[in-house]
């Protein structure tokens, strides 16, 4: 989308007034032009909210350290090898990657994973977290689910940390990893693609585009929050017959094709905004019921706020 001056969202009933328009946009229209079979494939809509502006789209992982040298692959060895230390059967050998990366993720160690959600109410929260001087702002994604069956085996196999350590690895090799997890496939349109060979043009699908993951809701806190993931891929190109990456992870540029809209929050407007979603019960207690700690802390600051001396 085109760097035009961003629209305000002041209440939560002008932010649905907007969201009921999304499907009006362009943007959308665009999106929804590049499924042939739009009739069976529906167009799903996720949403982020960052509670400062000048964020960019990098999840946890890519944002450890500033420095230009910086390995995120190295880093994530590191973090998963002494999750998997402390905790062996909390974070199991057994684990596929994506999985691992979910669990990682809900224990708070940093991964490649960026939290989205199906709810708007939720990243509106998300946005106005924080009373700051700095303008919220979120995003809403769109995704074709066309090829996911398909993708969703890619990812897992590029999300292998073996691959991470390799500067280069063949289309051939790869080809014949996928092949040898035939057990993994469910879609016979995915079994036609490995017998003909020709997975080069959705191995570049998975580098191109925003690779969007649907967990199972196995936690509470995936349920509460309508959890969804982005999986960010360290940067990736195809020469030729191989594939090269480097230890970067580079963030969604907020012009992406699948960002269908976005809106800034101005500062003064965060609090008001949370008052109305506390009215519709979307507050931290909620939405991290699982976490008790932090919902004890938030009875004890409702109890002072109704209670405690002015």
């Amino acid at each position: 989308m085109s760097e035009e001056k961003l629209e305000e969202i002041n209440s939560i009933s002008e932010f649905m007034e907007k969201l009921n328009k999304v499907k009006d946009l362009e943007q959308y229209k665009n999106l929804e032009k590049g499924n042939e079979v739009i009739a069976k494939f529906s167009i799903d809509l996720f949403y982020r909210g960052h509670e400062n502006n000048e964020y960019n789209l990098l999840p946890s992982i890519a944002r450890i350290s500033h420095d230009v040298n910086y390995a995120v692959n190295k880093v994530e060895y590191a973090l998963i090898n002494q999750a998997k230390n402390e905790y062996p059967i909390l974070f199991s050998e057994t684990d596929n990657p994506l999985d691992l990366l979910i669990k990682l993720q809900h224990y708070g160690i940093p991964t490649r994973l960026l939290d989205i959600t199906s709810n708007p109410l939720v990243a509106l929260y998300f946005a106005c977290r924080t009373d700051s001087k700095q303008y919220g702002e979120i995003f809403v994604f769109g995704n074709q689910r066309k090829n996911y069956p398909i993708r969703k085996n890619i990812i897992y196999k590029l999300c292998r940390r073996d691959l991470f350590y390799k500067n280069k690895i063949s289309i051939t090799k790869f080809m014949k990893m996928v092949r040898a997890n035939e057990g993994l496939f469910t879609n016979i349109e995915v079994k036609k693609y490995i017998e003909t060979n020709n997975m080069k043009s959705h191995i570049e699908e998975c580098i191109e585009n925003i690779n969007f993951i649907y967990p199972a809701k196995s936690f509470e806190r995936l349920f509460l929050q309508q959890g969804y993931f982005i999986l960010l891929l360290n940067d990736y190109a195809i020469n030729g017959n191989s594939i090269e990456h480097t230890d970067n992870l580079s963030p969604i540029p907020k012009d992406h094709k699948n960002i269908i809209a976005r809106y800034i929050i101005p500062a003064k407007s965060k609090k008001h905004l949370l008052d109305e979603l506390k009215m519709l019960n979307i507050t931290e207690s909620t939405l991290f019921h699982d976490d008790v700690d932090k919902v004890c802390k938030n009875i004890v600051a409702d109890f002072k706020g109704r209670y405690g001396n002015k």
